[in-house]
């Protein structure tokens, strides 16, 4: 199966030749000239291209017959608000222009015209595309996966994470009682965090049961309770829908009681998204008191 990308450079010629090359890496690359046709065309594949190729120097329209020193610029601009989630890299045969972006833009994906480093962007095209999805969910909540990049919580749970997202629209009742029960798991794991951390908010007492296991209900009352005193905020919007996320992520997503009950109404993807909503929200509290 091939790979599907974007290309922009104004240089038919080498297009032609990068074309040869991707083929017989079982890339496929779609080729446009100018930002003007980048903009008209991308809307009509975006969702197949997995990584899009601009060159560091181009031209803005058809009309054009220089390159313009602002091209990558306003492409960068344009893809950052349009397509933000969209894997990115740079070419360019322009030594200095190369040594630019290594020094000024080094957040930037950027690879020499050449057939030894045309090879490594291959790969690195490869890898983004087995990895797309999770590279597309974790820029679409960086508010939320921040956490792990800041190693709040265990990156185990990053993967979980985008599982759930990924099948938020499943009502698959397998795929639900998993979903539900790793949102109970990382609400837990995010209390075990903030006992670790910051005794005087959560102190052991308060946060283990006689088993010395992690009790989220207990944590919960205290936190809640004390939020007032301790100079911190715990509001109602994000507490009372944390409690009761919990309560059903327990009965539906790790035990039997909840799901035996005689009724015709079942838990569905809106229960999981109403969970997963709640925990994004719990995420964004964790974070201000960590």
């Amino acid at each position: 199966m091939f790979i599907d990308v974007l290309l922009v450079d104004d240089d038919e010629d080498y297009a032609q030749s990068l074309k040869g090359n991707a083929a017989l890496e079982n890339i496929n690359i779609f080729h446009v000239k100018t930002l003007v046709e980048m903009k008209q065309f991308l809307p009509k594949v975006i969702s197949g291209i997995s990584v899009i190729i601009l060159d560091i120097k181009g031209m803005l329209t058809p009309e054009d017959k220089f390159d313009d020193e602002g091209f990558l610029a306003q492409a960068i601009t344009y893809l950052d608000k349009e397509y933000y989630t969209k894997p990115r890299v740079i070419l360019t045969g322009d030594v200095d222009g190369f040594n630019y972006m290594q020094k000024f833009r080094n957040n930037e994906r950027v690879y020499r015209k050449g057939n030894t480093s045309e090879k490594e962007m291959f790969n690195y095209i490869k890898e983004v595309h087995e990895k797309l999805d999770e590279i597309v969910i974790s820029k679409q909540y960086e508010d939320v996966f921040e956490v792990f990049e800041r190693g709040l919580l265990n990156i185990s749970r990053k993967g979980e994470l985008i599982e759930i997202i990924k099948n938020i629209d499943s009502n698959d009742s397998a795929i639900m009682k998993n979903s539900l029960g790793r949102i109970r798991d990382i609400q837990e794991d995010i209390i075990a965090k903030i006992n670790q951390v910051n005794k005087t908010l959560l102190p052991d007492n308060k946060a283990f049961n006689r088993n010395r296991e992690i009790s989220f209900r207990k944590s919960h009352d205290h936190i809640l309770s004390n939020a007032m005193n301790s100079g911190y905020e715990y509001p109602k919007f994000i507490s009372e829908v944390a409690i009761t996320t919990y309560s059903i992520s327990c009965d539906f997503g790790v035990h039997t009681t909840g799901s035996t009950n005689n009724t015709n109404l079942k838990p569905s993807s809106y229960t999981v998204k109403n969970a997963l909503y709640s925990l994004f929200e719990f995420i964004r509290w964790f974070k201000t008191v960590i």
